[in-house]
């Protein structure tokens, strides 16, 4: 699903996503597919504690939590040493 059907689809919601489809450039994620793995309504701080459950279990996995009025996806890179 692309990032424009997510928005329609979950309108003013905060939604967790994982990144199928991505790349990265100029210091930025560039994700052109994703699914939604779980939505929260207007509850932050619930979609933060998923959020955490699921990073400590698969930490491979590229989710973000991301609230749905935000017209793209701006997602800059950070390195963890």
């Amino acid at each position: 699903m692309i990032w424009e059907e997510v928005r329609h689809r979950y309108p003013s919601e905060w939604v967790l996503i994982e990144a199928i489809d991505a790349f990265s450039s100029k210091g930025k994620r560039i994700i052109n597919q994703v699914t939604v793995v779980d939505t929260f309504g207007n509850d932050g701080d619930e979609a933060l504690r998923q959020y955490a459950r699921l990073h400590k279990v698969y930490s491979e996995r590229e989710l973000y939590i991301v609230h749905t009025k935000r017209p793209f996806l701006d997602i800059k890179e950070r390195f963890w040493t």
